[in-house]
């Protein structure tokens, strides 16, 4: 029984990850797509050269955010498979 409890541990906590980490991955998709459509709105107006590289920025904030919250939830289910 007592080597069981780790493994119960690792399982539980392994699962709670993937439900939260692929919560935030669903939530920063939806920024992502908010933040492109942002910016190509701005590619086809006329614009400045600085509000475009901030509204690349702000993409490029949420691609990383998008992929690093992927990584962990992925992460979390190997604990959980293991």
């Amino acid at each position: 029984m007592a080597r069981l409890i780790p493994l119960f541990v690792i399982v539980a906590l392994g699962s709670a990850g993937v439900i939260v980490f692929f919560y935030y991955f669903l939530v920063d998709g939806a920024a992502l797509n908010n933040a492109y459509v942002e910016f190509s709105t701005l590619t086809q107006s006329p614009s400045e050269l600085t509000t475009l590289f901030a509204a690349e920025a702000y993409q490029n904030i949420h691609r990383i955010n998008f992929f690093a919250e992927g990584v962990w939830a992925l992460q979390s289910a190997i604990f959980t498979a293991v």
